[in-house]
């Protein structure tokens, strides 16, 4: 998964007489910002069967050598945080967060079928549903995963502090921490994930969808024998 970070300071200078160790400013609870783009996935004209098989990774061979379907799922997230900081003149400083943003994105969501299938046929509409069974598996892991990542901030920023040499180094240390807090939710997300499609692309799903419809399973197997 791809991240970013943007990073906004806020300085507040002590006199030169300060403490070498200076006193962090004055806590507020921080502001937390999750912010979700999940569009409908998009169905893409179909490919030829062996090009979806390379586009998912696939071997050939064994009981289901031929992709009828593939959805693809990027996620890509971006943080932007702001601090504010207190310190003397010339350093070092404490600094805190005040607000924290991140956007949890569906850069790509993509459904594709094999141009094997008949079109708009019974075989095709079931291929069809099943690969949208994984696309509603990655919009529903997707929308947990922003709240989980709401609640990941709100504990981190509650407690996050530190000491730098001036309010710029600060940030960036505070946001290489805050994406640290938040790494787990994402791993947490994989992980379900894999889950979820393993779920659904059972052997016994792949021999029902190789039984059902037994014309269009004619036309498959010979629009397929002549490549």
């Amino acid at each position: 998964m791809r991240q970013a970070a943007i990073i906004a300071l806020l300085g507040s200078l002590l006199p030169c007489a300060a403490l070498a160790q200076p006193a962090c400013p004055p806590r507020v609870a921080a502001t937390i910002q999750v912010e979700l783009a999940d569009p409908e996935p998009r169905v893409l004209p179909p490919l030829r069967a062996a090009a979806l098989g390379v586009e998912a990774g696939g071997i050939a061979g064994g009981e289901f050598p031929h992709h009828l379907g593939v959805t693809v799922s990027r996620v890509e997230w971006r943080a932007e945080i702001t601090v504010r900081g207190r310190g003397p003149d010339g350093g070092p400083v404490c600094a805190v967060p005040t607000s924290i943003r991140i956007r949890l994105a569906h850069a790509e969501h993509t459904i594709r079928l094999a141009r094997e299938l008949p079109p708009g046929g019974c075989l095709a509409n079931e291929v069809l549903a099943h690969e949208r069974r994984h696309a509603e598996l990655n919009r529903r892991t997707l929308r947990a995963a922003a709240e989980e990542l709401r609640g990941a901030a709100r504990s981190w920023a509650a407690q996050a502090e530190t000491q730098a040499r001036d309010v710029g180094a600060a940030a960036v240390r505070l946001q290489d921490e805050l994406g640290a807090a938040i790494e787990p939710v994402l791993d947490r997300l994989r992980q379900v994930r894999e889950a979820g499609h393993a779920a659904i692309d059972t052997t016994e799903e792949y021999r029902r969808l190789s039984r059902i419809c037994p014309e269009d399973q004619r036309r498959l197997r010979a629009a397929l024998q002549r490549g």
